[in-house]
């Protein structure tokens, strides 16, 4: 039975919960990168091809040589990838040979893939539901109301004037929610939302950019503050994950009143940012620098937002929508950089040939990998990697000789950076015992510092004031 026949078995409440502790522990046992997710790696595709009755070596190399998934640092697998897979899967007896030198799944090799392909299909259930045009709208709201009334309360406590109105400034930004929501998704006005939001982005800028030049002609003291500094960076934390989720979400469902959302919350990162940098700078008195960050960010929203609405005002078969471009899409840019290259660096391909391979290969990561294939980016697929193999040619990435594609010089040291990437990835996988995750020990120490600047605020606010 084919592995994707498994699917209409799981009821709702059981892709809800996903595997049970044994399942759990299993995926723990083989899946070193990230402790058990085998989303993260090519082993779990090759264990799913064997068991859907692909089993000889060379069969396995060349359906191998074509998969593609988003969730992967790895650039593309190679036979020498297939060879390595072989022997950790029979060093943890999860496959056997037969008389007839083809490969099967030993029992545990098939429970293994079962359990792997049921925590796929449960984490892709709550990630459909995490990157939906209604969970955006739901975490920008209740971050706007949180950290609105944090600056209101934090100002009043500190006298700040400055911080109460970027407060009250931040609830004004709940209309964007509202005009996406109602304008945008209700009403299927999605061009008329998206240029809603451009124009009071741009009405953000011209506010920044007037009070920065009244702030450089009429210099005022601005008293830096540890509630200030905690602010401005849980404010870019924040924004920085909704523009993440808002361009993600926006480009897979082609809307673009999220996507210009998104380009709103890069400015307020950018802003957050300004604020701390002035801020720092305030603590040796050169007020100056405030203002002048400020103009420079109203100059950067002016050049981002006129890009934007020039590209809203071209008509229906003229506009393309992936020229309104979001943090969001380097995951894919990255990815389709180094599936194209490394393909081309591994083996001899046309054009062609290259598209018909990745469009089999995201066809294959589609079928085992669920939503980790493309990460619901229905319209991903070869029109899409035809746009970005035409970059690569114009960036003289890639040439075309004899009608084979092959790498320039360009082309080959943006590869082997790529594998460097790749290779530092998964050295740090690799667990042979004993290894000391320094990472987190910086995390704890980040918290213990986070915890205890919280606790002496008011002494380190009076060192502030004495400078």
């Amino acid at each position: 039975m084919p592995l994707t026949d498994l699917k209409p078995q799981y009821s709702r409440k059981e892709l809800k919960y996903g595997p049970r502790k044994n399942g759990y522990n299993l995926m723990t046992k083989y899946y070193e990168s990230h402790s058990h997710d085998p989303h993260h790696t090519f082993f779990y595709g090759f264990l799913c091809l064997i068991y859907d009755k692909v089993n000889t070596i060379e069969d396995l190399k060349a359906k191998m040589r074509l998969f593609f998934i988003s969730s992967t640092k790895q650039v593309v697998v190679g036979d020498e990838d297939v060879e390595e897979y072989i022997q950790k899967a029979k060093r943890g007896d999860l496959i056997k040979f037969n008389q007839d030198n083809t490969i099967a799944l030993t029992e545990e090799g098939i429970n293994l893939v079962e359990y792997s392909y049921f925590w796929n299909l449960h984490t892709s259930y709550w990630m459909a539901i995490f990157f939906s045009k209604t969970t955006v709208i739901l975490f920008t709201a209740i971050f706007l109301i949180i950290i609105s009334l944090l600056k209101i309360f934090t100002g009043l406590n500190l006298a700040s004037q400055g911080m109460i109105t970027e407060g009250f400034e931040n609830l004004t930004d709940l209309m964007k929610v509202f005009i996406i929501a109602i304008i945008g998704i209700q009403l299927k006005k999605d061009k008329l939302a998206s240029r809603i939001i451009i124009l009071l982005m741009l009405f953000t800028g011209v506010s920044l950019c007037w009070s920065s030049i009244d702030a450089l002609l009429n210099p005022t003291l601005i008293i830096p503050t540890v509630q200030s500094y905690i602010i401005g960076f849980v404010s870019i934390i924040a924004n920085i994950g909704l523009m993440f989720l808002k361009g993600m979400v926006g480009r897979t469902s082609g809307n673009l009143s999220f996507l210009s959302d998104s380009k709103d919350s890069a400015l307020n990162v950018k802003l957050s940012a300004g604020v701390l940098i002035g801020l720092t700078f305030a603590i040796f008195n050169y007020y100056f620098v405030d203002a002048i960050v400020g103009l420079i960010i109203s100059l950067l929203v002016f050049k981002e937002g006129i890009g934007i609405l020039y590209e809203l005002r071209k008509k229906e078969e003229d506009f393309d929508i992936t020229a309104i471009k979001v943090f969001a899409d380097n995951v894919y840019d990255n990815r389709l950089t180094g599936y194209l290259l490394g393909s081309i660096r591994r083996e001899s391909l046309s054009r062609s040939e290259l598209i018909n391979n990745f469009d089999q290969g995201l066809v294959l990561g589609r079928k085992y990998y669920e939503g980790f294939a493309d990460f619901f980016y229905s319209e991903l697929g070869p029109q899409i990697a035809e746009k970005h193999l035409n970059k690569l040619l114009e960036g003289r990435l890639i040439e075309n000789l004899d009608g084979k594609l092959v790498l320039t010089p360009i082309g080959l040291k943006t590869f082997y950076k790529a594998k460097v990437k790749e290779f530092r990835e998964r050295v740090y996988n690799i667990n042979v015992g004993g290894r000391f995750k320094w990472q987190n020990l910086l995390c704890i120490l980040f918290l213990v510092l986070f915890i205890l600047v919280i606790i002496f605020a008011p002494q380190i606010n009076s060192w502030f004031t004495s400078l």
